[in-house]
C-alpha cells in the first residue's frame, strides 16, 4: 500500500461516478466557502475528498466546547483555536497539494469581491443568523454570475436550494424587504424548509430562539448537508443533469423517512408562504426575551459554586410545579434554602407534609448536584415558622466525592401522565430500583393485570372526589398552563394526557365553578377526564408501586427524609429509561379522613372520598406507612413537561 500522496491514486475510487476527464476538471475548479463551522467544515472536507484542490475559505471564529455535537473540527484539542486554521490543517492532511486562499477576518463588505475572485461556485456555510453578510455574498454572486448553493442542516435531515445565474435570485426568493431582523430569520427558515418535514423531530420548540440567535442542530443534519453539497457541486461544475434552482428546493428528512421536492413560485411572496409566515409569527411570538429556564449557566464563568449547584438543584420536582423554595446566598459555597409549604392555598398539602416531601427531594438533589463539583453537603435545619423552614447548606470540597451516577438525570427526570408500555419490569430493573432507596425505605410492587386494574380503578374513583369538590377546583384552575408545551411554574396542557376536544372543553369549564358543577351533575362531566387521565394510564403501565417507611412517618423530618428517598428512586427510573407518574391524592385524602379533618363542603365529594379510602385499604398494603405511590412503564420521554423558574428569580437577598 502506497504511503505517498498521489492525486490520481487518492481519488481513483471516484472514477466510475465521474470520468477521468471530469476528475481533472474538478481538480482545477475553485470553490468559495464562507464559514468553517457546523456545515462549512464538513463541506470543505467532503469537497477535498471529491478531488477539488482550490478553495477560498473565510471564518473568523474559534472552536469551543459548545460546537462539539456537530462541527467536524471541534475536539478537545481544538478548543480555543481558530476554525479556519484548524480546518485548513485538516484539509491539507487529506490532500497536501491543495491551494487555499484564507480570509481569517471572515467575509466583509471590503473583501467580498476578493473572496469570490476566480471562484467557479460559492458554497454557503455561514451561521444561520448571519443574514446581512449572506445577503451581500449572494448579491455579489448574482452580479458576478457565480452559481451558489446552500444546504442547511434541518433537524435530522437537510434542505437545499441553488441560485444560478440568470435564474431567480436569493433576494427575490426570500423577500426580506422591509422586514425586521427576527422576521428575516423566520422568512429564511421558511424559505429553506417550505415543506416543514422536520416538525415531528422537534421535541422542544423553545430551543428555536430567534431573538437570542440560537437554535438546535445536530451532526446528522450537518453530515447529510455535506453530502448534498458534493452532489450539487458535481452537477453544477460538470453540467451533469438538471439542477434544481429557486423557486424549487428539495428537503430530505431521515426522521420521517420523507423526501419532498417543493415548488414555490415567487418564493416567500407565494400565498402559501405568506400564510405560513403569519402562522409562524403567531406561534413563535418573535419575542426578544428568551426562556428564563434555559439560561446557559454552565457556560458562565462568573457564577459561584453555590449558584452552579442551585442551578442544577432547581430542577427538583414539587407538587404541581409550585417550587416552594427560594435561595439566599451567604458566600461562594454557602446558602440558605427558604422552604415554605402550600397548605394555605392547596387542599393537597395537609399539614404542609406534601411540601415537606418536596423539600426533601430538593435537599437530595442539592447533594447529587454538589457531587458534580466534588463537594459534600452539610445541611443545618434552622427551625422556622409553622409554614416555613430554613435549611443552611454548606458545600465542602472533598476529593473523595465522585459524581453521583444519578447526576445526569436531574434535568431529564419528568412525569409521564400518558399511557405507557405494559411489559413487566425485569428482576434486574426491580433490584436496581430497590437498591436506590436508602435504609429505612422499601418498595412494594403491584404488576399483575388484576392489581393494575384495581389501582386504575382506585385512581379513577379518587379522581371523582377531586373533580367534584370546589376546594380542588380552585387548585386545578391555577396550576394548568393551557395551550402550552412547557411551563415554568405550572403543568402545561400538553403534558396532561387529555385529547384536544376534552382539553378545550375543560378549559372552558374551568372559567367558573358554576359551569364545572353543572356539567358534573347533569352531563357526566367527570367521565372523560377520569378515563383519559386515570383509568387508561393506570391499566397501560408496567406496574404500580408504593414506597413505604419501615418506621412511623409523623413529623416534618420524617417527610423530608421520605422526599430524599423518593428522589433517588425517581432519578433511578429515569436512568433505567422508565416513565413514572405519581398518584398521591388517595394517600392525602386518606390522611384527612384518618385525622378526622374536614376538607370539603361537598357532601357527595366527601362520600366518594370515604369509598376511595376503603378501596385504598384493600388495594395498598401498609398504606399508613406509604410515603409515595405511582406507576411505571416503558415509554419515550414526554415531549411536553414542566420546566423551572430562572436562577435569578429563585435567588433572594437576606433580611
Amino acid at each position: 500500500m502506497s504511503h505517498d500522496f498521489e492525486y490520481d491514486l487518492a481519488f481513483s475510487r471516484n472514477i466510475g461516478w465521474v470520468t477521468q476527464t471530469e476528475q481533472q476538471t474538478l481538480k482545477n475548479k475553485r470553490i468559495a466557502i464562507a464559514g468553517m463551522g457546523g456545515v462549512g467544515g464538513g463541506h470543505l472536507l467532503a469537497l477535498v475528498r471529491l478531488g477539488i484542490t482550490q478553495f477560498n475559505l473565510a471564518d473568523f471564529d474559534e472552536f469551543g466546547c459548545e460546537n462539539t455535537n456537530r462541527q467536524v473540527g471541534a475536539a478537545t484539542s481544538s478548543y480555543g483555536k481558530k476554525k479556519l486554521e484548524t480546518m485548513v490543517n485538516m484539509a491539507k492532511d487529506i490532500n497536501p497539494e491543495i491551494d487555499i486562499k484564507p480570509f481569517p477576518q471572515g467575509v466583509t463588505k471590503d473583501n467580498v469581491d476578493a473572496f469570490l475572485d476566480g471562484c467557479d461556485i460559492y458554497v454557503d456555510a455561514l451561521d444561520f443568523f448571519v443574514l446581512d453578510i449572506r445577503r451581500l455574498v449572494f448579491s455579489r454572486c448574482e452580479t458576478l454570475k457565480i452559481p451558489a448553493t446552500t444546504a442547511a442542516p434541518i433537524g435530522l435531515g437537510t434542505a437545499y436550494i441553488n441560485f444560478l445565474p440568470g435564474k431567480m435570485s436569493f433576494e427575490e426568493y426570500f423577500d426580506f424587504k422591509d422586514n425586521s431582523e427576527n422576521e428575516q430569520y423566520l422568512k429564511f427558515y421558511l424559505g429553506l424548509t417550505p415543506s416543514n418535514l422536520q416538525k415531528r423531530a422537534l421535541v422542544d420548540a423553545s430551543r428555536v430562539d430567534l431573538a437570542n440567535q440560537k437554535g438546535p442542530s445536530n451532526v446528522a443534519g450537518c453530515q447529510l448537508a455535506a453530502g448534498v453539497v458534493v452532489a450539487q457541486v458535481v452537477k453544477i461544475l460538470l453540467n451533469r443533469g438538471p439542477v434544481l434552482c429557486a423557486p424549487y428546493s428539495l428537503h430530505f428528512d431521515a426522521f420521517s423517512n420523507k423526501l419532498n421536492k417543493v415548488w414555490r413560485p415567487f418564493g416567500n411572496k407565494n400565498p402559501i408562504q405568506k400564510i405560513a409566515f403569519k402562522l409562524a409569527k403567531r406561534k413563535l411570538h418573535l419575542h426578544s426575551q428568551k426562556l428564563n429556564s434555559e439560561e446557559d449557566i454552565d457556560q458562565r464563568s462568573d457564577l459561584t459554586l453555590a449558584c452552579k449547584v442551585i442551578d442544577l438543584a432547581r430542577w427538583a420536582p414539587s407538587g404541581d410545579n409550585c417550587q416552594p423554595w427560594q435561595f439566599e446566598l451567604l458566600d461562594e459555597s454557602t446558602f440558605n434554602v427558604h422552604a415554605r409549604d402550600t397548605r394555605a392555598s392547596s387542599v393537597y398539602d395537609l399539614d404542609g407534609h406534601s411540601s415537606h416531601i418536596a423539600h426533601g427531594i430538593l435537599l437530595e438533589t442539592i447533594e447529587i448536584a454538589a457531587s458534580k463539583f466534588s463537594c459534600r453537603v452539610e445541611v443545618i435545619d434552622i427551625q422556622g415558622s409553622e409554614f416555613s423552614r430554613i435549611y443552611k447548606v454548606a458545600l465542602k470540597h472533598d476529593d473523595a466525592v465522585k459524581p453521583d451516577p444519578l447526576l445526569p438525570h436531574i434535568k431529564t427526570r419528568t412525569v409521564q401522565r400518558k399511557a405507557m408500555g405494559t411489559r413487566p419490569l425485569s428482576d434486574a430493573e426491580k433490584s436496581s430500583l430497590i437498591e436506590s432507596l436508602p435504609a429505612g425505605f422499601k418498595v412494594q410492587w403491584y404488576q399483575s393485570r388484576k392489581e393494575k386494574a384495581r389501582f386504575a380503578w382506585l385512581n379513577a374513583h379518587n379522581a371523582k372526589t377531586r373533580l367534584t369538590m370546589k376546594e380542588a377546583y380552585l387548585v386545578h384552575r391555577e396550576i394548568i398552563d393551557w395551550g402550552k408545551q412547557f411551563s415554568e411554574t405550572k403543568i402545561p396542557e400538553q403534558a396532561l394526557g387529555l385529547d384536544r376536544s376534552t382539553a378545550r372543553l375543560t378549559q372552558w369549564l374551568f372559567k367558573s365553578w358554576r359551569r364545572v358543577a353543572f356539567f358534573n351533575r347533569y352531563l357526566f362531566g367527570t367521565v372523560a377526564p377520569r378515563v383519559q387521565l386515570d383509568f387508561i394510564p393506570g391499566v397501560r403501565a408496567s406496574c404500580h408501586f408504593t414506597i413505604y417507611s419501615e418506621g412511623k412517618v409523623e413529623n416534618t423530618s420524617d417527610y423530608v427524609a421520605a422526599g430524599r428517598a423518593i428522589q433517588r428512586f425517581w432519578l433511578k427510573t429515569d436512568q433505567l429509561q422508565l416513565g413514572l407518574q405519581p398518584s398521591m391524592t388517595p394517600l392525602i385524602f386518606a390522611r384527612y379522613l384518618e385525622s378526622d379533618i374536614s376538607f370539603t363542603e361537598n357532601r357527595n365529594a366527601a362520600y366518594h372520598a370515604f369509598k376511595s379510602y376503603y378501596l385504598l385499604k384493600k388495594v395498598v398494603k401498609n398504606h399508613e406507612r406509604v410515603v409515595f405511590m405511582g406507576r411505571l412503564g416503558r415509554t419515550n420521554r414526554p415531549s411536553s413537561r414542566s420546566i423551572r423558574k430562572a436562577l435569578s428569580t429563585l435567588l433572594v437577598k437576606g433580611s
